[in-house]
């Protein structure tokens, strides 16, 4: 890493979040990279998301709001805030506890010429068909990373904010998928994934949705492939904020 590293934009969409919101700043505001901003892009929230944003010191985080018009529109609200040569979109819900994070998936897409990369997926008190299941999941997308079509989730998605604006960042037209077609658009341009560090996601749809949701991702995914990779008029949507 050079001395001046380039700045590093984190984008978090965020609506009624106070449950996981906290955790992840805890580790975000840790990390050891040294040019970061983290931009908390908040559909509104009604519960006490904001004040748990304001308990954090760290002197590139702000809050900033907008209408609640799904995560598509969240990342990209808070993307035209952001200053870095880099955007990276994490979920409210997720965990990171390495304080290398950052700077090993910056560096590691620099290194190998990529211009969007994602990192490996992690559970906690997790039962063993979750742990199967999400790794299944994580392969497949592995996978699909050598194809011309790429997939990655919003849990964790960074991106060269060049790129993002070159392909007019996230489709706000797509309710559910909107970071798979977003990978999927820009994934010429260089995408992969680092092993080498792991976030922490949240099964909470799954636990509150059950065969449901996975039912609704695997028929998505379906549509995906057979309506030449566009989701603008998928039958299955994602009701953004609605969650325990």
């Amino acid at each position: 890493m050079t001395p001046n590293p380039p700045l590093v934009s984190i984008v978090i969409p965020c609506y009624n979040e106070e449950a996981y919101i906290g955790k992840l700043l805890a580790g975000l505001t840790k990390q050891n990279y040294q040019n970061l901003e983290i931009i908390i892009s908040d559909a509104q929230s009604g519960d006490k998301s904001a004040d748990i944003i304001g308990k954090f010191e760290h002197p590139g985080l702000k809050i900033v709001y907008s209408k609640p018009n799904g995560p598509a529109a969240q990342r990209n609200f808070g993307a035209k805030l952001a200053k870095g040569k880099w955007l990276l979109f994490i979920d409210a819900d997720v965990i990171i506890e390495d304080k290398e994070f950052v700077k090993t998936l910056v560096e590691t897409a620099a290194f190998n010429d990529w211009s969007t990369a994602s990192a490996n997926i992690g559970l906690k008190h997790a039962s063993l068909p979750e742990r199967i299941g999400t790794r299944m999941d994580y392969h497949y997308m592995k996978l699909l990373s050598h194809t011309k079509h790429p997939v990655a989730p919003g849990w964790c998605i960074l991106t060269d904010r060049q790129i993002f604006e070159n392909n007019n960042g996230f489709n706000e037209k797509i309710y559910f998928g909107e970071d798979y077609d977003y990978v999927s658009r820009v994934g010429l341009h260089g995408f992969g994934f680092v092993d080498d560090i792991r976030y922490y996601i949240d099964l909470r749809r799954v636990h509150e949705e059950g065969l449901r949701f996975l039912y609704k991702c695997v028929a998505n995914e379906v549509y995906r492939h057979t309506h030449g990779y566009d989701l603008e008029k998928s039958p299955y949507c994602y009701k953004f904020g609605d969650h325990k």
